[in-house]
């Protein structure tokens, strides 16, 4: 009878303990950005890729978090401010899409995956937390974000109409 209750508490144990092994794995995966959007699998293009280098040396992310951070704002201005006034941002900046996820060819990636659900800022939140990255990052991405538009040649009342989307007044 002994045996049977040390071996039920041996198995009970594993069973308990093996769940919360996992989850630090995926802590560490989440932090490091690497579970959801390997690095191999972001391509920026045009003009864009210069943006990502710019979020990358200003904020010390990786390729993956600046894509992908530029990419759920992006995609919350695109869903907010209707197809025209996205668009100047698109004709301003080439490459726009690859940051959206939709490639060349029009087959969807993991990153698109990612963005499909950004439509709020909630949706930003939690595309920033799938990177690894807190949601105070926000404020930290916008700025240069906005000013990398402002050299690109983006409106004054179309960077005003992105300046108070991604960065409301409290």
């Amino acid at each position: 009878m002994n045996t049977i209750i040390k071996r039920f508490l041996i198995v009970s144990s594993l069973y308990l303990l093996a769940p919360s092994a996992g989850a630090l794995d995926l802590g560490s995966k989440l932090e490091s950005g690497s579970m959801l959007l390997p690095e191999e699998s972001v391509e920026v293009t045009g003009e864009a890729s210069a943006l990502v280098s710019d979020l990358q040396e200003q904020l010390g992310v990786t390729q993956t978090q600046a894509a992908g951070g530029a990419g759920a704002l992006m995609q919350l201005a695109q869903s907010q401010l209707g197809g025209n006034s996205f668009s100047q941002v698109s004709d301003e900046v080439s490459g726009l899409g690859s940051l959206l996820g939709s490639s060349g060819d029009g087959s969807s990636n993991l990153l698109s995956s990612a963005l499909s659900n950004v439509s709020s800022m909630d949706g930003v939140e939690k595309a920033f937390g799938a990177l690894g990255l807190q949601p105070s990052a926000i404020e930290q991405f916008a700025p240069v974000i906005l000013d990398f538009l402002q050299e690109q040649g983006l409106g004054s009342d179309l960077l005003g109409n992105l300046t108070s989307l991604w960065m409301p007044a409290e």
